[in-house]
């Protein structure tokens, strides 16, 4: 076996040498973000379209984004040509950036309530999937800044971003340093890692491989646990025993089966198995706000958690949500508590450092219309929850604009 492995082995360098000498079959990479980790879309310098598919109900939806990936219905030329308008840059995650009209997002609302109101307003609208609030800031800094915005809306979703903004894995993350937290880049990349150029072919395959086996982002996510867990003052005991209860939480009679896990679940089962981690992430949802407020000391910031649909309380509650709390060591009402009381100490730092707090829980719970406001495939923001967002953004922000702006 050892003589077969070597024969191999210098079989496999000898064709990999050659590839590279004469450039064939160069590998076809796709690089991360280096600031970000990944992007939702890339600057292409022309306007495009953007496409997707809501799979509640089967819909495909086309929206616009201009030449910076930004939606929005207006180039970078026309916002600069723009002197009157306020500029209003909006981030978030996935529950920010939804299969909608642009329109018809919270932000599209949000945008059409102040005109209403005779405030002229551009939104300039960045979201991404699995992003942390850290991402969102950051992306803010990169690519929403640079068209000087005014006012600074930050969608917080409080069914898993509290747990993001621990995570390092795959995206710029909070390090703790002596004067309190800096900020570090991704320990590995989703993408192809945009820092490093490989032109071996054998390695690219085997790496390919890994990664549709999905071996390799199992290895990271692994260790990365194990570090954060230590941090938390737990073992490798605690990591396995919340990996299966992740495991537990997919629900097969979801559209998506892990919808309950990336939306609600995986947040609550790690406060759960590392109970030390909710002060942390509170620590660190702290330093981030004072970091946006000391790096933009002129902006209106506006702090716009968007809760679950578990904290909403819809009801009835879905069986599917029911059936799937029943394996775990956690109940509906344990869950309401925990995000609840997050979503109040959220509303408290808000107030200690002068950010406008939109409660857009209170405007979802008093919805009572035949809708749903979560959809019930992977659980995102409907339309109609999109409006009573918007509409409730919309009427903090008037409140604190100066006079000559209304």
């Amino acid at each position: 076996m050892l003589t077969y492995a070597v024969i191999i082995g210098i079989t496999l360098f000898l064709v990999d040498g050659i590839c590279i000498v004469f450039g064939l079959f160069p590998p076809t990479h796709n690089y991360g973000d280096p600031d970000l980790g990944w992007r939702p879309a890339r600057a292409t310098g022309q306007m495009a379209v953007g496409k997707c598919i809501e799979f509640s109900n089967g819909q495909v939806t086309l929206y616009q984004r201009n030449e910076d990936g930004v939606r929005t219905l207006l180039s970078r030329k026309n916002i600069d040509s723009d002197t009157v308008s306020i500029r209003i840059g909006v981030t978030g995650d996935s529950q920010t950036d939804l299969c909608a009209p642009n329109e018809e997002i919270h932000s599209g609302v949000l945008q059409a309530d102040l005109r209403a109101h005779r405030v002229p307003a551009v939104l300039l609208t960045y979201g991404s999937g699995r992003y942390s609030p850290l991402q969102d800031y950051l992306a803010f800094r990169k690519i929403l800044r640079p068209y000087h915005p005014k006012v600074l809306v930050l969608n917080f979703y409080t069914g898993n971003d509290f747990y993001d903004i621990l995570r390092a894995d795959d995206r710029p993350h909070f390090v703790k340093a002596d004067s309190g937290y800096r900020i570090a880049k991704p320990v590995w990349y989703s993408l192809d890692d945009p820092t490093v150029h490989r032109r071996s072919r054998v390695l690219f395959a085997a790496r390919a491989l890994a990664e549709k086996a999905g071996v390799r982002q199992l290895y990271f996510r692994l260790s990365e646990l194990r570090t954060l867990g230590a941090q938390q003052g737990e073992g490798m005991s605690s990591v396995v025993a919340y990996m299966y209860d992740l495991w537990k939480a997919r629900e097969p009679t979801v559209g998506y089966s892990d919808a309950f896990t990336a939306q609600i679940l995986n947040q609550q089962l790690f406060f759960y198995h590392f109970p030390r981690g909710q002060e942390e992430s509170l620590a660190r949802v702290q330093a981030l706000m004072e970091l946006i407020r000391s790096e933009n000391p002129e902006l209106l910031l506006v702090m716009s958690p968007l809760p679950s649909y578990e904290l909403t309380g819809e009801q009835p509650v879905d069986q599917a949500l029911v059936r799937t709390l029943e394996r775990l060591p956690i109940t509906y009402e344990e869950g309401v508590q925990q995000e609840g009381t997050l979503y109040e100490r959220l509303r408290g730092l808000a107030a200690a450092q002068g950010w406008i707090f939109v409660d857009n829980l209170a405007a979802l719970k008093a919805y009572h219309g035949p809708d749903r406001l979560y959809n019930d495939f992977d659980y995102h923001l409907l339309p109609p929850a999109s409006a009573l967002v918007g509409h409730a953004q919309a009427s903090a922000i008037l409140e604190s604009l100066e006079p000559s702006q209304r």
